[in-house]
């Protein structure tokens, strides 16, 4: 019996859309994906802010988290530099930043979406939206997919490409892992990853919307940059990356250096030089213009020192240590609808790696957030999503006898 198609993409995100674009310029449009919101990509336009922050120039494995050597394999067959020739190949021109994040030329998310739309089209590919798979059962041809709305296809092949939990908005709810256990998959434990982290506001309460140039430091591990002050915490690109290494952030503490461009002993002298200039200086004034305000405020009340007391030289020590390592104890993360990404996954043992084809059935592959492997800020993680696709489309290709 003939099937629907030669393969069925369930997820239409970052690893879906490029499967299908690969697939369909091979199996000559005989591919559907099937996506359960009224659109595809939508997660992928809100990457790098809307700007599309595709890979990065330093692709090493330092940046990855989770089933470690998965990642490696995947990547031996399917590397940065191979995603990105293929990207460009249906117009995606591409540029790296300083900092070797790369992006678009127009910087727009869109306009990658676009594109990728586009050659799918092109090429027959086969859009099905607002369709929600809850139910995949192997059959002697293949799959047979049914839908929420009551709808069943039926594939050769099926590459599931859900995403994870994070971003719920964006369709990536994590509703998909039931579906997997049906199948005989199980999923690790999952967590939201690069998103804010939640910590005792005792000293940060009046700092909502301050913004820093910091380092975070926890659990052996520092990321320098942005750090936001909320309501519940600290935001920013620095919280994000540390958030990302934390292995246990719903407890512990973190500390802040408030001036990592300086050694202790620098920010020592700075203030011992400053209280010479002007020895009636208050505590505050003797913080004031080296940091903002308001974190001096709450720094000098961590210290029990008042803000109008006479700064005294004995206190410089102290206070220097304290500008370098600001305590801040854990207690978690905000949730996975404000993550950008999740850890945790089905496992490495269950799929074959360099082609991820799942352990638990034949013809069935899995690639992106879904599995545990999960990346820094700075494009690693639609890295993964596009090296996983590859390797998922170079197997299915190689199997069919019609390599990529």
């Amino acid at each position: 019996m003939q099937t629907d198609f030669k393969v069925a993409i369930v997820g239409g995100g970052s690893a879906g859309l490029f499967a299908g674009v690969l697939l369909a310029q091979k199996f000559h449009g005989n591919v559907a994906i099937l996506e359960r919101l009224d659109r595809v990509g939508k997660k992928l336009l809100a990457t790098g802010n809307g700007q599309g922050n595709l890979t990065n120039t330093d692709l090493s494995l330092s940046h990855y988290h989770g089933d470690i050597r998965l990642a490696e394999s995947v990547f031996s067959v399917a590397s940065g530099k191979e995603t990105s020739a293929r990207l460009e190949s249906v117009g995606i021109s591409l540029f790296p930043d300083e900092r070797g994040r790369v992006y678009p030329m127009g910087k727009q998310a869109s306009s990658v979406l676009d594109m990728l739309r586009k050659a799918f089209e092109d090429n027959g590919g086969k859009e099905i939206t607002e369709t929600e798979i809850v139910g995949i059962t192997p059959t002697a041809n293949g799959f047979t997919l049914t839908a929420k709305n009551g709808k069943v296809y039926t594939a050769e092949g099926v590459l599931v490409a859900t995403g994870g939990k994070s971003g719920q908005g964006m369709g990536t709810d994590g509703a998909f892992y039931s579906v997997l256990k049906t199948l005989g998959h199980t999923v690790t434990p999952t967590r939201p990853s690069l998103v804010q982290l939640k910590t005792d506001t005792s000293y940060i309460k009046n700092l909502k919307g301050v913004r820093v140039y910091a380092s975070l430091s926890g659990e052996s591990a520092t990321e320098t940059g942005d750090v936001l002050f909320t309501d519940t915490g600290i935001s920013g690109d620095a919280t994000f990356r540390l958030s990302a290494r934390l292995k246990k952030p719903d407890c512990g503490r973190i500390t802040v250096d408030f001036l990592p461009q300086l050694t202790q002993a620098k920010v020592t002298e700075l203030l011992r030089n400053k209280y010479r200039a002007l020895p009636l200086h208050t505590n505050y004034e003797l913080l004031c213009t080296v940091l903002h305000k308001q974190i001096v405020k709450n720094i000098l009340r961590h210290e029990n020192a008042g803000e109008s007391d006479r700064a005294k030289e004995t206190d410089f020590l102290a206070l220097a240590k304290v500008l370098k390592a600001f305590p801040l104890p854990l207690t978690g993360t905000a949730n996975f609808a404000q993550s950008q990404v999740t850890k945790g996954g089905v496992p490495e043992s269950e799929v074959t790696p360099e082609t991820l084809e799942s352990k638990r059935a034949t013809n069935l592959y899995l690639a992106g957030e879904v599995l545990n492997v999960d990346g820094d800020c700075g494009g690693y993680n639609l890295q993964w999503a596009f090296s996983s696709a590859l390797a998922v489309v170079k197997a299915i290709c190689k199997k069919a006898g019609n390599p990529l």
